[in-house]
């Protein structure tokens, strides 16, 4: 966690995840609520629109952030070339999408006349989808989650969502990204990923989407000219495991010491550990879902929330007087279930009874809500 500005924070949670496929609901719903301070959408659309980073959209439903300065701007984006795809495109996306290609990044005022007079949103929200085209900002992603919602919308409704996709500033192609096939762009990639992971190996290198036979082949250079160490620090991460040498010294004294401090983490965040690159322990697993919440203390899970907050189970009862108040207070803050304007637990061991009301929840019939 950091006390950095919010705007700090985002911007180095879109470096460190850049090229990291992660579905839609993932980066707003679990990721920037618990690790940037006070997050709101604004600070995103702000974010993107310097420049330095953009999205789009992956596969169905996925979608992952990327630096501009890893475009490869000699790269062909031919509109034939996506057509041949799984993703071939309309008559209206090819004008769309060419005049795009021709014209370079547009606003969607200055592509009306493009379709005959018939307004460009659908076609670049279909385009979108296809991850063919992005924006200067999230709004356009914000109104694809939603999309199901606008379908039983008032034309009122309807007609402020295109206002709304008119102010999220240009509308640009997907270029493609070099290929990180040199020295110093896997250096860099290396680097990113240990900023972000601490420990390089084959699990956290798979997370980071990083080749894990051209990692460790530079690895091996870094570790004779000791700008990493080799070593098994972490039980259950498979095979070598590399630490920075500027990092050796306090990893491994927080490894054999690890702080009992308490922390919540949606299941699926992916900086929860469990199920993911640990294997789950015997008497500690649960489901990697977003409806799912771990307490963690000392790097253990001892506490969950399931089923959107409805179950509460405990791994270690003696954390419980500590993890509900925490609890309570990260859901305020918005960093646990952040799209969620109430918990209701129905499920709950006794002794929690008592905890749940002095921690804000309101007793109602057999169960305890908890508002935002």
């Amino acid at each position: 966690e950091s006390s950095a500005p919010a705007d700090e924070c985002l911007a180095r949670l879109l470096r460190l995840y850049a090229g990291t496929t992660m579905p839609v609901s993932y980066w707003e719903g679990i990721l920037f609520p618990r690790w940037v301070n006070g997050y709101r959408g604004e600070k995103l659309d702000a974010c993107l629109a310097q420049g330095e980073v953009f999205w789009h959209m992956e596969g169905k439903g996925g979608l992952r952030f990327d630096l501009q300065e890893g475009i490869d701007w000699d790269a062909s984006t031919d509109v034939r070339e996506a057509m041949a795809g799984e993703s071939g495109l309309t008559e209206k996306e090819q004008l769309v999408y060419l005049t795009l290609q021709r014209r370079g990044a547009s606003f969607m005022q200055s592509l009306n006349g493009v379709l005959g007079g018939e307004p460009p949103y659908d076609t670049l929200m279909s385009l979108l989808e296809k991850g063919m085209v992005y924006a200067d900002s999230f709004v356009p992603v914000r109104q694809w989650t939603e999309r199901e919602k606008a379908g039983k919308a008032t034309a009122k409704q309807r007609v402020s969502m295109r206002v709304k996709a008119m102010r999220a500033g240009r509308w640009d192609i997907v270029r493609p990204l070099r290929a990180a096939d040199d020295r110093q762009s896997m250096a860099e990639t290396l680097e990113r990923c240990f900023d972000r992971c601490l420990i390089l190996c084959r699990e956290t290198a798979a997370a980071c989407g990083l080749p894990w036979q051209e990692a460790l082949s530079l690895l091996r250079v870094q570790e004779y000219t000791g700008q990493v160490r080799r070593g098994y620090f972490v039980e259950g991460l498979s095979g070598a495991q590399f630490l920075r040498k500027e990092d050796f010294g306090s990893i491994t004294a927080r490894l054999l010491h690890p702080p009992k401090e308490l922390l919540w983490l949606n299941a699926a965040d992916p900086l929860q550990p469990w199920g993911k690159l640990l294997p789950h322990q015997p008497a500690r697993s649960f489901a990697n879902l977003p409806g799912t919440a771990v307490a963690l203390c000392g790097g253990l899970p001892v506490a969950l929330f399931e089923k959107q907050g409805k179950v509460l189970r405990l791994f270690d009862p003696a954390c419980l007087q500590e993890a509900l108040p925490l609890f309570a207070e990260s859901y305020r803050q918005g960093r646990i279930f952040a799209g969620k304007k109430r918990i209701v637990v129905k499920e709950y061991p006794a002794d929690a009874a008592p905890l749940f009301t002095a921690c804000g929840f309101i007793k109602e019939a057999l169960d305890y809500t908890l508002y935002r």
